[in-house]
């Protein structure tokens, strides 16, 4: 696998062009990207896509546009929406971002404390 861009930034989720899908990913259900643990917001992607796991983090082969959203929990079940369809929800922080169809590697921002000598993900 290679790198060949950053391509996205979207809150504590980073997005990286690369070149294919890496040996030893696993194929999961869609889920959110990143979900906070106190405020009930989310980073998830909406549109027709495979996504995989891989140490730590996701590996993402969209079919087409897909929209990454930032928002609140309660507007996906109010609206009785799934992460199948590409489409804008009401924003929470961060605007919807367009992810155009190739493969991306999708990391968490991680913060180094000094102290303890390691990483850690940020957490909302």
């Amino acid at each position: 696998m290679n790198i060949l861009e950053q391509f996205a930034h979207q809150g504590d989720t980073q997005w990286f062009k690369i070149d294919q899908i890496p040996f030893g990913t696993e194929k999961v259900d869609k889920k959110f990207i990143a979900a906070s643990e106190r405020s009930g917001s989310f980073h998830a992607l909406f549109g027709d896509y495979d996504m995989y796991e891989l140490a730590g983090s996701f590996i993402i082969e969209t079919k087409e546009d897909c929209i990454l959203n930032h928002s609140l929990a309660e507007h996906l079940r109010d609206n009785k929406l799934t992460l199948d369809e590409a489409q804008i929800l009401a924003k929470k922080d961060h605007r919807h971002t367009v992810i155009p169809k190739g493969i991306y590697r999708v990391g968490i921002q991680q913060r180094f404390n000094p102290r303890e000598n390691h990483r850690r993900r940020i957490t909302d």
